[in-house]
């Protein structure tokens, strides 16, 4: 019998397995690659004025939460469930930030798995969703066109096989209905980077 495995998914057989006999091990350290030692940082108190400034902006942003969202996000097929999800409150920009005069965070999903990656690694023993590179996950982001008052998921091909996840990100950037589309291109397709 032979077995046909692409390298992310023997990469990811490889990491679980090193994950669960490293679990298995009693009193031992993983010492190489160990983050470098970090500065101490001032622990201080607020002043008062401080203080009642930070609490009533809170106050003011109680309730809040479900402002639409921009962002990115990556998305487990298998789990159906979104992972690595960064969002920002539309409100936040006051002006379009990226081409065609569209509103986006500014976290690219590079460096974002990169530090999800490191976390991972370091404090979950290396579990979790963050394994291989990020361009072989599905992924996406979401924009906001000030012109067409409308949001845009933007995705790649993935999505003709996974709908499901359309609501699942209307739902997570509270993203209103009759004002979304969903619009395809190659860069959030499977494998591309900024380099394809």
């Amino acid at each position: 019998m032979v077995y046909k495995l692409t390298r992310e998914q023997l990469s990811d057989i490889v990491s679980d397995a090193v994950a669960n006999a490293i679990q298995n091990l009693e009193n031992i350290e993983v010492v190489d690659d160990a983050p470098a030692e970090k500065s101490q940082v001032e622990v201080g108190e607020f002043s008062e004025e401080q203080y009642k400034e930070a609490m009533n902006t809170m106050a003011a942003n109680r309730g809040a939460g479900e402002e639409p969202k921009v962002g990115i996000f990556w998305y487990n097929a298998t789990l159906k469930q979104l992972f690595g999800v960064v969002t920002h409150k539309r409100t936040d920009y006051l002006k379009p930030n990226a081409g065609g005069g569209l509103i986006t965070c500014s976290e690219m999903h590079e460096d974002v798995w990169k530090k999800e990656y490191r976390k991972q690694k370091y404090h979950q023993g290396g579990i979790g969703p963050f394994k291989g590179e990020y361009q072989y996950k599905p992924r996406g982001r979401v924009f906001y066109s000030p012109a067409n008052d409308q949001y845009i998921i933007a995705v790649g091909s993935w999505i003709d096989e996974n709908k499901e996840a359309i609501d699942l990100i209307i739902e997570e950037f509270d993203l209103p209905r009759e004002k979304t589309i969903v619009q395809k291109a190659t860069h959030w397709d499977i494998g591309q980077t900024w380099n394809d």
